[in-house]
């Protein structure tokens, strides 16, 4: 009998929107700060797909909150939404962010094919 949970974990991966990739690219974020300001950082991302990332960040920011990311290397910026946080790192947490508008070659990476399958255990 196969596992739920096994087959669960599965499913959730099939559907998402574009392959992930584990890159360390260097960036600076921008959010909005109380009042006119703004709060930025210098950090970079833990893994990156072409409709978002996952980023190591010590500013704290909230679900659904709107953050200016730079590319650093390339200096291209692209607005994105915070999707999740988890706060489990000492240092950073990390931060799950989607880009408002489709930004398939903000990281300037090539992503592996849709087609392409990862050695099973």
């Amino acid at each position: 009998m196969p596992d739920p949970k096994n087959t669960l974990l599965k499913s959730q991966v099939n559907t998402r929107r574009s392959q992930r990739v584990v890159a360390r690219i260097r960036i600076q974020v921008r959010r909005q700060a109380e009042g006119d300001g703004f709060i930025s950082e210098t950090s970079h991302t833990l893994v990156v797909s072409a409709h978002g990332a996952l980023l190591g960040l010590a500013m704290k920011v909230r679900p659904n909150e709107l953050l200016a990311i730079q590319n650093v290397r390339s200096s291209e910026e692209a607005h994105s939404r915070v999707v999740r946080v988890s706060e489990e790192a000492a240092r950073q947490n990390e931060v799950a962010v989607e880009f408002t508008e489709p930004a398939p070659n903000f990281w300037h990476i090539d992503f592996p094919p849709a087609d392409w399958k990862a050695l099973e255990d």
